[in-house]
């Protein structure tokens, strides 16, 4: 199990309206429900709203956004950083089979083509 905080708070952007984005890996898939729960109570504690995550349930790009922007808050075992490796390699694989889209896309100006 980990906690990761990201979003503005984290890079220092937040305003008085910000919420706090939180992240939370545990072993398989969060309950939606448990989720949504523990952010309100989060959010009565603290004062703020909060806008809390399942990690695992996230893109590979907001995992990744959330793990080299983001700031780990706390984690139970070795295994989180397993999965955090793991997730650095399935990035990179992912930028090495888009690179040629994405150069194309920086070249022409458009993601739709010409």
């Amino acid at each position: 199990m980990a906690v990761y905080a990201f979003g503005s708070q984290v890079a220092g952007t937040a305003d008085k309206h910000s919420d706090l984005d939180l992240a939370v890996l545990v072993p398989g898939y969060a309950d939606v429900i448990d989720l949504w729960d523990i952010s309100s109570d989060l959010a009565e504690l603290l004062h703020c709203e909060v806008d809390l995550l399942d990690f695992r349930a996230a893109s590979t790009v907001m995992q990744y956004q959330i793990l080299t922007k983001g700031q780990r808050l706390y984690a139970v075992d070795q295994q989180v950083g397993s999965y955090e490796a793991t997730l650095l390699s399935a990035m990179t694989t992912l930028n090495e089979a888009r690179a040629e889209l994405l150069a194309d896309i920086k070249k022409d100006g458009s993601v739709y083509g010409r």
